[in-house]
């Protein structure tokens, strides 16, 4: 049963993503397309990815989501939220793509310059097991 509820995310971290380092963070990606396989994913078969963002104004994750969709992504999750008395912003960018390293590799740099364009934090992405 775990194996169909797991959710696996390649988390940077809240608030620590670099927009400005646009470079995959690639031993993650492959810690959980490891993961993924391990649990019973399929590789061949598409998977939704989703790209999570994270902003400190209204606008910005407006922007990214409406940027994001030009560009053939779907939009979910959306929402806001306050920690520790700051209001933040997010928000998921969606694609199905298959668990190929190169192409997520090449994703998590489009998801990067998004973030760097809108200053936001870009924080990983996710994707459920699919068999």
């Amino acid at each position: 049963m775990r194996k169909y509820l797991i959710s696996l995310f390649a988390i940077l971290g809240f608030g620590t993503a670099v927009a400005s380092e646009l470079t995959p963070n690639i031993d993650g990606n492959t810690k959980t397309i490891n993961a993924l396989l391990e649990a019973g994913s399929d590789p061949s078969k598409a998977h939704p990815l989703e790209y999570h963002f994270y902003c400190f104004s209204e606008e910005c994750i407006i922007s990214i989501m409406n940027k994001g969709k030009l560009q053939g992504y779907q939009v979910a999750n959306t929402g806001d939220n306050t920690y520790e008395g700051t209001k933040y912003w997010y928000g998921d960018l969606i694609k199905d793509t298959v668990l190929d390293l190169k192409i997520i590799n090449q994703e998590n740099v489009i998801m990067l310059k998004l973030a760097k364009e809108f200053r936001a934090d870009y924080d990983g992405w996710g994707t459920p097991v699919i068999k």
